[in-house]
């Protein structure tokens, strides 16, 4: 398929180092510059992952980072008037955040409380696809965003924290320029 300068590419990269895995996903404007309404659905996707990882932390169920993402989701979709019932947040946001990673990128876990030293995913997703029952200028939108990220004894630690993640960090990116907002 061809590249359309209107179009957004989701590249998941799953990587492997010294027998150990990592996926990331990013989400990028095929133009350099994200529309309006990616832009708003991108934030939405980024301001759900900054919460679920919030909640990557010890003693927090495997759970917690999906159900608060979910939650920040839904608030989002209604606000932005993709959707109008809480039911139908699974219409767009249809899998799990979270996925153990370690020797395999769907690594075996325990699925109950977070421990230090366990490695899990975090990432949302928001696929409007065409035809959908909201405004058409939403239709064709796909987001979604994932990193990595090391339990600890305080906060979540982002192992994928140097690669782009914010709409001017990957604005700046894809101009050629610098991504870091330092």
């Amino acid at each position: 398929d061809l590249l359309i300068p209107d179009d957004l590419v989701i590249m998941d990269i799953g990587a492997q180092y010294q027998g150990y895995a990592a996926d990331i996903t990013r989400t990028i404007p095929v133009s350099g510059k994200f529309t309006e309404e990616q832009a708003a659905v991108y934030q939405l996707v980024l301001d759900a992952q900054t919460v679920a990882i919030r909640y990557a932390t010890k003693g927090y169920k495997f759970w917690t980072p999906h159900e608060e993402a979910y939650r920040t989701i839904g608030k989002g979709l209604i606000k932005l008037g993709i959707i109008k019932e809480w039911s139908e947040i699974a219409d767009y946001f249809m899998h799990g955040t979270s996925h153990y990673l370690g020797l395999d990128v769907h690594d075996a876990g325990i699925y109950s409380s977070l421990q230090p030293g366990e490695v899990i995913t975090v990432e949302p997703g928001i696929y409007i696809p065409p035809g959908s029952p909201c405004d058409t200028k939403w239709w064709g939108i796909y987001v979604r965003i994932e990193d990595d990220i090391l339990i600890t004894d305080g906060p979540a630690k982002v192992l994928s924290e140097a690669a782009p993640r914010t709409i001017q960090e990957i604005e700046a990116f894809m101009a050629g320029g610098n991504a870091s907002t330092d």
